[in-house]
């Protein structure tokens, strides 16, 4: 049974339910003081209302009036702005009651440490801001602000804390004296030594591992298509049709379902459609995807 990594979901959401990881990774992240915790929630599911497409948090902070929540991906999961739009406005309706002043609403900020460039900025960091196009140094105070990190790109980042962290996330390995990552290993080797937990968090690794190989495994049957079809025509428009049919009907379509089955609770019904095509033809059509 091989050890978990930080970007594997049940340790990462076990390390930031530890408050000086949580505390530290926020900071880093968004470069932000921290100084009282009030609340941290991990895996927490929200369902705006009853009967809507659900969420599940990694890692949810509440401190100093704010709500952070932060996001480990790790593979490439549909369009990651409409993703962060959606979490965003799930906070926001979760946040505010009935008949209470918007002005109520916290401040909110919400991370994602990709493995990749899941954005397309080709940036190391991509800050999503509302910005008025015609008065740029307008702020409009709307409260929110989403951070997207692709750790892949850690050698593009300034020397410090934030690039020992991404560092880290990318490679497995400590940069250097550093003691929050000192912190994460730590944890990590303890969470990892303990068989009993190590064994039950296995089950949901694998579905969401399966999902990934068979997510990658309908994008390359797409790709292969697509090459072979373009070939046959002769047109570069035939290969890029086919290229561009593979990723949206292969990766996209399957990581949407998981996504969907894992924020309903249907665990079971997410591992069948992992390695069961006719179960996942089936699925994929009660979404709609």
């Amino acid at each position: 049974m091989r050890d978990l990594t930080f970007t594997d979901g049940p340790m990462f959401q076990h390390l930031m339910g530890n408050e000086e990881i949580c505390k530290g990774v926020v900071e880093r992240v968004l470069g932000l003081k921290v100084t009282e915790v009030e609340n941290i929630v991990t895996e927490q599911s929200i369902e705006p209302r009853l009967g809507s497409h659900g969420v599940r948090l990694d890692a949810m902070m509440a401190a100093d009036g704010r709500t952070y929540d932060v996001e480990v991906q790790t593979y490439q999961q549909g369009r990651l702005a409409r993703r962060l739009r959606y979490y965003q406005a799930s906070l926001d309706v979760t946040a505010l009651g009935k008949g209470r002043d918007y002005d109520l609403l916290p401040e909110t900020y919400v991370a994602f440490i990709c493995t990749g460039d899941f954005l397309g900025t080709k940036l190391p960091i991509s800050t999503l801001d509302i910005c008025c196009r015609e008065a740029l140094d307008f702020d409009c105070r709307h409260g929110f602000r989403w951070v997207i990190l692709d750790a892949s790109r850690w050698r593009e980042v300034a020397a410090g804390p934030l690039r020992d962290l991404l560092a880290f996330v990318d490679t497995g390995r400590a940069p250097g004296n550093d003691e929050l990552i000192d912190l994460i290993e730590s944890e990590m080797a303890e969470a990892n030594a303990n068989a009993r937990w190590k064994e039950s968090m296995m089950p949901f690794l694998t579905v969401e591992d399966d999902a990934r190989i068979q997510a990658r495994i309908s994008y390359e049957d797409g790709r292969s298509k697509g090459l072979a079809e373009g070939r046959s025509e002769g047109l570069a428009e035939g290969r890029s049709e086919g290229l561009a049919e593979g990723r949206s009907e292969g990766e996209a379509a399957m990581a949407a379902l998981m996504e969907r089955l894992f924020a309903e609770g249907r665990t079971v019904d997410a591992q069948r459609a992992a390695v069961d095509a006719d179960v996942r033809t089936r699925l994929l059509k009660e979404y709609g995807l």
